[in-house]
């Protein structure tokens, strides 16, 4: 653990110098003053892109996420996001944060290449992938093509804005040519590999499952991007495309409690990670009618019964409730507590939908066995992570199901995914946009027409930093959107935006 210590303090001024006092790509410029970095090891770019990654996934998990798809309300009139009160500043920081872990991976790339270290490369790549999908997810249309190499002497540094579909293209190319670089007979230093300690194997089932989760993502693009075909041929060929096989394969950090290597909210105190953003009493509802076992995991009871806040409500109807849950500190918020970019649940999740729309043959029984398989991995996962340390018996797991049935139905699909997906970034928010479930209730306090968020807005510096570029891109919102830079505009993979025809 001090070897760790001491690479991140060493690298972390790479990390500055990469990525120091940015807000906008179009800050990644030359700065003559500087050092060159070719001589940098790319591999010792990975252990702090890693674990800045998963402060920021942790955060935003957290803060965003979990308001917005209502796993938790904030009973303060101070932080409003479950009434979709988000000020530009936070949307601009989830801009930066993505745009900087992109930009580090996109560094990390480059010294690979000149190095010839095709897993490193393959690695930058998958990362790069991670965190640029995340962006676009967000916003829409961002800066891609153009975004990348300033450090390097390309000094443009007001970069187009590329449309969703032509970023997806790019994304998809390169988890193509990541599958093709992965190599577990070539050396790794896996003491830079907090994620899975030099395994390609691993890093290679990451990829081609990020790859299904993207591929997914454009469910409703399929007659553009052939998704149904590209999915089918991954499910037919999992040597050529390996995916997560159990969760020993999960894209999972196990902190430890020895600094740095902990969990971000290790510091908090009960009162700073539980007390301000609560149970919010639908997803309390959806557990705890059928008796999932996940519940007193992800939550802690306040009382004598399992219960939570309205999301979206005004602030003094909100105070006059009681015993209210809150989210569990001892599994999500102690120093050793996990954090899980994609786990295999969501691999079988998206099999189960595959084959719910005709993608994969099997029909419906094979359906349901990916749909149960699915349950059982997510409660065999939290279950391991438990550390109450309490025992889910395979009866337990049997009454349960029986109460969840597979319907052959979209909606049953995704509202127990909406359950396993707790905790996984803003995967939740992403799914809900796509497909419109789980079903969730809109207070009544809400701002933004009472529309759930379907887009965050563009920073207020990028109108200035790169004014010429913003006007392009918000003269696309209007004409092809239909809207504007703000909240109600969707995004092009979105059902919203299907319905609204907009090709």
């Amino acid at each position: 653990m001090k070897q760790i210590k001491n690479y991140l303090l060493l690298i972390g001024l790479c990390l500055v110098v990469f990525c120091s006092c940015t807000t906008d790509f179009e800050e990644f410029n030359k700065n003559p003053n500087q050092p060159e970095y070719g001589d940098i090891n790319p591999v010792n770019l990975l252990q702090v892109l890693t674990m800045n990654a998963s402060d920021r996934w942790l955060n935003h998990t957290w803060a965003l996420n979990g308001e917005l798809i209502q796993y938790t309300v904030s009973g303060t009139s101070n932080n409003s996001y479950h009434r979709f009160v988000i000020p530009n500043t936070t949307m601009a920081g989830c801009w930066s944060w993505y745009a900087r872990l992109a930009a580090t991976a996109d560094e990390m790339e480059r010294l690979a290449i000149a190095r010839e270290d095709n897993n490193c490369q393959a690695i930058a790549l998958t990362l790069k992938v991670l965190f640029m999908s995340n962006l676009t997810d967000c916003f829409g249309d961002v800066p891609y093509s153009e975004a990348f190499g300033n450090i390097n002497g390309q000094k443009n540094n007001k970069p187009k804005f590329d449309t969703q579909r032509e970023v997806y293209t790019k994304l998809f190319e390169q988890l193509e040519l990541a599958n093709t670089l992965y190599n577990s007979g070539v050396e790794f230093d896996s003491s830079r590999d907090l994620l899975y300690n030099g395994d390609m194997d691993k890093w290679r089932k990451f990829n081609n499952s990020l790859y299904l989760r993207l591929l997914m993502r454009l469910s409703n693009r399929d007659k553009e991007f052939n998704v149904g075909k590209k999915i089918q041929e991954i499910y037919l060929n999992p040597t050529l495309y390996p995916v997560f096989a159990s969760n020993a394969d999960n894209a999972t950090l196990y902190f430890d409690t020895v600094e740095p290597f902990v969990n971000y909210f290790g510091a908090y105190t009960l009162g700073q990670f539980a007390s301000p953003r609560k149970a919010c009493i639908t997803i309390i509802n959806m557990m705890k009618a059928p008796g999932d076992p996940r519940l007193p995991i992800y939550y802690t009871q306040s009382g004598s019964v399992w219960n939570g806040y309205k999301s979206g409500m005004p602030t003094s109807e909100i105070e006059g409730e009681s015993n209210i849950a809150y989210i569990n500190q001892a599994t999500l918020g102690a120093y050793d507590s996990p954090l899980s970019f994609m786990k295999y649940d969501e691999v079988l999740f998206i099999y189960c939908e595959a084959i719910y729309r005709g993608w994969i043959p099997g029909g419906e029984s094979l359906a349901k066995e990916y749909y149960t398989n699915a349950i059982k991995a997510s409660i065999a996962y939290w279950s391991s992570i438990d550390p109450a340390g309490t025992s889910i018996t395979d009866l337990t797991i049997d009454r349960f199901l029986k109460k969840v049935p597979y319907t052959h139905e979209l909606e049953t699909i995704m509202d127990q995914k909406y359950i396993a997906l707790y905790w996984i970034g803003f995967e939740a928010w992403h799914e809900y946009r796509r497909t419109g479930f789980p079903s969730l209730p809109i207070g009544e306090a809400t701002s933004n027409d009472h529309i759930l968020p379907r887009r965050f807005c563009y920073p207020d510096n990028t109108t200035i930093t790169n004014a010429e570029n913003y006007r392009d891109v918000t003269t696309r919102l209007r004409k092809v959107y239909f809207g504007g830079d703000d909240m109600k505009t969707p995004v092009w993979w979105s059902l919203n935006a299907i319905e609204r025809g907009i090709e």
